[in-house]
């Protein structure tokens, strides 16, 4: 089985046509990227309800919060979450997927108002 060669002349028809698509297609493609994202916003008084999982950056953990590593829910100190989720014993271990990449990026659970 032989394979054609291309010519120079049809390279640079091809790269002339991509480049016709491309410039064609732009304003469509970065329509979308152009608007801007949602922000999510909570207001005053309003907080995420016990339970909530969320990912956190810092060295100290907000009062009400816990990281998930795999904890016992049997501690006085999860009794209101225990409550709530009664077919667990333990918090999910999601920070060891962060271990080898940044020490201050935690999983933290809310477990008080």
């Amino acid at each position: 089985m032989r394979i054609k060669a291309f010519t120079m002349a049809e390279m640079l028809i091809t790269i002339l046509m991509i480049s016709i698509a491309m410039i064609v297609m732009a304003p469509v493609m970065t329509k979308k990227a152009k608007q801007p994202l949602p922000q999510v916003v909570v207001k005053e008084g309003q907080t995420l309800p016990k339970g909530a999982i969320i990912l956190y950056y810092g060295d100290d953990i907000p009062e009400g919060w816990q990281e998930c590593s795999g904890q016992s829910l049997d501690s006085e100190e999860f009794k209101e979450l225990k409550e709530n989720i009664s077919n667990y014993s333990y918090l999910p271990d999601l920070n060891q997927l962060f271990q080898a990449t940044d020490t201050n990026l935690k999983w933290i659970i809310k477990v008080k108002k």
